[in-house]
């Protein structure tokens, strides 16, 4: 029986051993290591993707939305001022056309020649 002799880095004189050329890690295990690289330090990089995202892609663009609906909303503001205006006036002239007083004097004035709806 042969006997083999077990080498320890005292007796080897301190190398390390080499591997032989087919314990180099396969495509499987060299994927296996990048993902859990990758799983490892996602707590920095997910972050730092969206901040870049919502910085580049996301933040200008929103802003100058805020911003033209600020202006939109100005407009708009006015617009309703103007509409309310305008329908105060129309709410005045309903009520008047069902006020008997205002219709008798609306058909003094239609009578009347020299009023300020007859002909001189």
């Amino acid at each position: 029986m042969s006997e083999t002799k077990v080498s320890t880095p005292e007796s080897a004189g301190a190398t390390t051993p080499q591997l032989p050329f087919d314990a180099a890690p396969s495509r499987r295990e060299q994927a296996k290591e990048l993902g859990n690289r990758l799983a490892y330090w996602a707590p920095v990089w997910i972050p730092m993707v969206v901040l870049a995202q919502v910085a580049l892609g996301g933040l200008r663009p929103a802003l100058a939305e805020s911003r033209r609906l600020d202006r939109e909303e100005e407009r708009m503001a006015e617009r309703l001022e103007r509409e309310h205006a305008e329908s105060a006036r129309l709410e005045r002239s309903l009520q008047a056309q069902d006020d008997p007083i205002f219709l008798e004097r609306e058909r003094r004035l239609l009578r009347q020649a020299d009023g300020p709806l007859g002909k001189k």
